[in-house]
């Protein structure tokens, strides 16, 4: 969850730039390393590691929660055209503010957290409501 939790952060930080029209904020555990550096991924989920291993289950998830609620807020400001036009945000290096959407709900919920949901079912008390 730490890791959904992390890396929410560098989609909250670019929907936050666009919302107020200056360059992304982006996390202190990326320490100005590209997001997108396929290159520096393990790095980054190591720093994640230490950064967050130590933290409670509630209080990751309370911070997961919070963040996915900003995170849809920020998505509902930014007008259509903003979102779409690939061109916009330089930051972006040529990907729309929709991809970054999109990206996040795919990768972090399609490929972590369904498994995540899963595995605490299996060998916790969770229940998913079906």
């Amino acid at each position: 969850m730490a890791h959904l939790m992390a890396w929410q952060q560098t989609s909250i930080a670019r929907l936050e730039a666009a919302c107020f029209n200056t360059e992304p904020v982006l996390p202190i555990w990326l320490a100005g390393l590209d997001p997108e550096s396929e290159e520096d991924l393990e790095q980054f989920n190591a720093r994640i590691y230490e950064t967050y291993h130590q933290q409670l289950w509630p209080r990751v998830h309370e911070e997961w929660r919070d963040g996915f609620l900003k995170f849809l807020k920020l998505g509902e400001e930014i007008p259509e055209n903003d979102l779409m036009d690939p061109e916009k945000y330089p930051w972006l290096k040529g990907y729309s503010l929709f991809a970054v959407l999109q990206g996040s709900y795919e990768h972090h919920h399609d490929e972590h957290l369904e498994p995540l949901l899963t595995w605490i079912c299996q060998h916790g008390t969770m229940k998913i409501a079906g």
